[in-house]
């Protein structure tokens, strides 16, 4: 890389963190104010002490730093969720540009799904829902459908516009639909009966309707990549849990933070891992 690309390449990676750390800060609205009534389009206020909030209280991750996690009127205790949600918004971003979107750049190669400006758009719309699905099911245990069967109908105009964008054969549109759709339905059916042989313990209709997301998202291969490492993470986090003490055997942990994980992992770096998997096995 000469001089001028790297600094292409730093300046962009700068301007994504800021874009993905305002979007988190929109993100904390929608995870406050969702199913409380409230509009999401109201101005900010302390939960504590009701005061609207200025410009300078309500600027990404730094505002949370400068106050010193308290409230500038009421100096009560501000949640650390405002400038955790911020900041994984806004690394997902960046880590969606550093594997992806800098292809769209010159700066790297990619033939990822998501490697088109249309691709790449959804990308970071895909990372959102699952970072706001992912707290959801931390804080209240729940994946809202509100939020889940939207996105589904959303992922699935994508995934039928993807294939339009990158085939001009209408038969190969039509595979690659069919192979998507398989995929979907295949991750749908493995949760489904997952759910049956665990009598819903550890697992939910939740997660079955997020897979279905993760499913028409991904397509095939992805999605089974994405489920793999949803899995995987989330033995890894169970076990650590269980050595450090925090979890006993056999009590159950939110799964759906682990799933939107392997399926973000899978979206950026999938194609990658699936490679490097079959050339061990020399395929």
């Amino acid at each position: 890389m000469n001089e001028s690309v790297i600094s292409l390449f730093v300046l962009t990676s700068l301007i994504f963190f800021i874009f993905g750390a305002a979007i988190g800060s929109f993100l904390n609205v929608v995870i406050l104010r969702f199913g409380s009534g409230k509009d999401l389009s109201g101005r900010s206020f302390c939960p504590d002490c009701k005061h609207q909030l200025g410009v300078l209280d309500l600027v990404p991750i730094f505002s949370y730093i400068y106050l010193q996690g308290k409230c500038r009127y009421c100096h009560k205790k501000i949640s650390e969720q405002y400038p955790l949600v911020e900041l994984a918004s806004a690394l997902t971003f960046v880590c969606a540009f550093l594997f992806v979107g800098s292809s769209l750049l010159g700066v790297s190669n990619s033939e990822n799904v998501f490697g088109t400006w249309f691709g790449f758009s959804y990308l970071l719309f895909f990372s959102s829902v699952l970072l706001v699905l992912s707290v959801f099911d931390l804080k209240k245990g729940i994946i809202p459908d509100k939020i889940l069967l939207p996105s589904i109908l959303i992922a699935t105009i994508f995934l039928l516009l993807s294939s339009l964008t990158r085939e001009n054969d209408v038969f190969e549109v039509l595979r690659l639909v069919t192979l998507d759709l398989f995929a979907t339905f295949a991750v749908a059916v493995f949760f489904l009966l997952l759910i049956v042989v665990t009598k819903g313990r550890g697992m939910g209709g939740g997660d079955f309707k997020l897979s279905i997301f993760i499913g028409l998202s991904l397509g095939w291969p992805l999605a089974f990549v994405g489920i793999f490492l949803g899995f995987l993470t989330g033995a890894l986090a169970a076990v650590m849990l269980i050595l450090v003490g925090k979890k006993g055997f056999g009590q159950t942990i939110p799964f759906g933070p682990f799933l939107a994980l392997g399926a973000y992992l899978s979206a950026i770096v999938g194609s990658q891992l699936l490679e490097m998997y079959l050339n061990t096995l020399g395929l």
